[in-house]
């Protein structure tokens, strides 16, 4: 009696190893077709691609979908994977950059891209050394979302004001040929992008968007700045920039200049430029110059939206130009004007 008690158990043993292995063998069936079937989002970079072709300016061929979505609809080559993609909305010139990294340079050859989105003017591709870079040329700026799944990337566009609820464009002042204050060993361009781009890096708010002028040590023209503003419907302005004062080389500090030639009834220009004067005197831990009347041609004037400009301190001071070259005191510059932008958009819900 005994033996065959053991017996039973040991058949029922298999049953139940059986059955295991089938109800395993099963999930993993499952997680695998999860797995190719699921949606991954691919998030914009800030810009950093570039135009290195093997062979560029090539036409993809397009299909034209109607159904409202307002969407690109992009194959991928097999065994692209989402960190093979990356995406740059190149705002400023009002294009927007994808870079798939694959050996199958020649997959949009014969690939169709399908299109539903009206503000696309024109669509090309480059193969690069290691991958290819498609081009798509818009009608103004846009925002996107990327979404990855079942070798197809997905591309939603749509207007800023519609998918955030304050924009803010930050202005590094100078770039390219334009150094700023150059007199010093540290140009105000220089140091001007460096803060610029320590706050887009450190601000976390999902309901505001930030977009700089510019990310790279380039020439922008005042006429390309303003018509940013113009384009993205940006609800302030702050540029940033440095002062300087040869004649008394013991002047430091923190100040903003305003334009002080209209009033902006419940938030303004004052309003912006003595908020962001308080935030990065506050934050790192200067003294506060006041605020002053732009000069006759700063781009101030010309922007019709609550607008100021920092000076993050005086280039022609000794002490303060070696703080300026500091990464640990822009950070808390940058912090400063984090803080200003937060009080702003908070102003403007009132």
């Amino acid at each position: 009696m005994e033996t065959k008690q053991r017996k039973l158990r040991k058949e029922n043993m298999a049953v139940i190893f059986v059955l295991w292995s089938l109800m395993c063998a099963a999930a993993m069936t499952v997680v695998l077709h999860l797995e190719t079937q699921k949606t991954i989002v691919i998030a914009d970079m800030p810009q950093g691609l570039t135009a290195g072709a093997v062979q560029a300016d090539c036409d993809l061929r397009l299909e034209q979908r109607e159904g409202g979505g307002g969407d690109i609809s992009i194959p991928l080559p097999e065994n692209v994977k989402a960190e093979d993609i990356i995406v740059e909305n190149r705002y400023m010139e009002r294009e927007l950059w994808i870079y798939i990294r694959s050996d199958n340079t020649e997959f949009f050859e014969y690939s169709y891209v399908g299109v539903d989105l009206p503000s696309v003017l024109e669509a090309k591709y480059e193969i690069q050394p290691d991958g290819i870079l498609l081009k798509f040329t818009m009608d103004r700026v846009q925002e996107y979302r990327s979404t990855m799944g079942d070798h197809v990337l997905e591309v939603a566009g749509g207007r800023p004001e519609d998918m955030y609820s304050y924009i803010v464009v930050i202005d590094p002042v100078g770039g390219g040929g334009d150094s700023g204050l150059c007199g010093y060993e540290y140009q105000e361009k220089e140091l001007a992008l460096q803060i610029a781009k320590l706050v887009q890096k450190n601000f976390a708010s999902e309901d505001v968007k930030l977009y700089l002028t510019r990310n790279e040590d380039a020439d922008v023209s005042a006429e390309n700045r303003r018509a940013l503003v113009n384009a993205v419907g940006a609800d302030f302005y702050i540029g940033i920039g440095a002062a300087e004062n040869p004649a008394d080389e013991s002047v430091y500090g923190i100040q903003c200049y305003y334009n002080d030639e209209y009033y902006r009834s419940g938030f303004g220009n004052v309003d912006l430029a003595d908020i962001v004067t308080k935030a990065v005197t506050i934050a790192s831990s200067n003294r506060a110059l006041g605020l002053v009347p732009a000069e006759e041609d700063s781009i101030l004037r010309e922007i019709n939206i609550p607008a100021a400009q920092l000076s993050a301190g005086y280039l022609s001071n000794g002490e303060e130009r070696d703080l300026l070259r500091q990464e640990a005191y822009l950070e808390k510059v940058a912090e400063g004007v984090i803080d200003a932008i937060e009080e702003a958009c908070e102003r403007l819900s009132q």
